[in-house]
């Protein structure tokens, strides 16, 4: 038995089939029709954060690792910053910096890259962070840093405030 879902097309309401199910096969056209909407997501998703690490100098390299990460992570329909810790941003960054220790050490130990891809690392990083344990140094990093963000935030919205007050009235 089908089972279907609405939609709304020029305001009014049509019923729909639900085609895909968790499991299906895909056919060689449906992957590169998903293939295509997950490239324009992570393009879409990106586009910012490459056009800062542009103008802050951050090489392609980095942005590409940095997009390797987001990429490994993306899921269709999930609204997220990415890191593999929905939501949390102490984790988040922890997983970056963990990220970041695992590449360190595959080029210090002069390891082919290549055989190391962004869900391999990511594989690492996370077990690197569950040896540690919730308290390890690299969450306590992570949370500092993110204190410290929060306060410089707070202090910067603090001397907007000020600014916003002491201008002239627009008229």
């Amino acid at each position: 038995m089908a089972e279907y879902d609405q939609i709304t097309i020029q305001g009014q309401t049509f019923r729909v089939p639900l085609r895909y199910k968790e499991g299906d096969t895909l056919k060689p056209n449906e992957a590169a029709a998903l293939n295509q909407t997950f490239h324009e997501n992570l393009r879409n998703n990106f586009a910012a954060k490459v056009r800062d690490g542009l103008e802050a100098n951050i090489t392609v390299e980095v942005l590409q690792q940095q997009l390797d990460d987001y990429a490994n992570d993306y899921q269709f329909g999930v609204r997220t910053g990415g890191g593999g810790y929905r939501g949390d941003p102490v984790m988040t960054l922890a997983m970056n910096i963990a990220r970041e220790l695992v590449r360190s050490a595959i080029k210090s130990k002069g390891l082919d890259s290549d055989a190391w891809p962004a869900s391999r690392v990511s594989q690492a990083a996370k077990q690197l962070l569950d040896t540690q344990g919730d308290d390890g140094s690299i969450v306590q990093t992570a949370r500092k840093q993110v204190e410290a963000e929060k306060a410089a935030g707070a202090a910067a919205l603090t001397a907007v405030g000020e600014i916003l007050d002491a201008a002239p009235a627009a008229q």
